[in-house]
């Protein structure tokens, strides 16, 4: 099976995902078995991988990708490997969230919802 995918992250987050000596990058495409290619300039990564199905986890790694590319670091990131670990990320615009202040307003409701549950879980 053959994949490519292209993902965009923020240039200032290129770092975190290559990593000190590209250790970071080097793990994704071991554990993944894909390979990254980062352009540092743009901060499209294409993702691409070649083998049995069974082997590769490209869904995996453009998980990762994204997370890294969103603000999480590496090791957070790399938890989406561990078990059922997936990332969604939502559009708040799509729950009536217009403006900037709306958007704020959202983002404190759901951490406080987060928090609270997280909470009641952990006891």
């Amino acid at each position: 099976m053959s994949f490519e995918k292209l993902i965009r992250i923020p240039t200032d987050r290129i770092g975190a995902l290559i990593g000190k000596s590209g250790q970071v990058k080097e793990k994704i495409e071991k554990i993944c078995h894909v390979e990254l290619e980062i352009d540092s300039e743009t901060g499209e990564t294409i993702i691409r991988s070649q083998g049995k199905i069974e082997d590769i986890q490209p869904f995996k790694a453009m998980e990762i990708v994204t997370a890294i590319g969103r603000g999480f670091s590496p090791d957070n990131a790399l938890r989406l490997l561990k078990g059922e670990n997936t990332l969604h990320v939502i559009d708040l615009r799509e729950f009536g969230a217009k403006s900037p202040a709306q958007i704020e307003r959202i983002k404190g409701r759901i951490i406080i919802l987060y928090s609270k549950n997280f909470t009641d879980v952990s006891k």
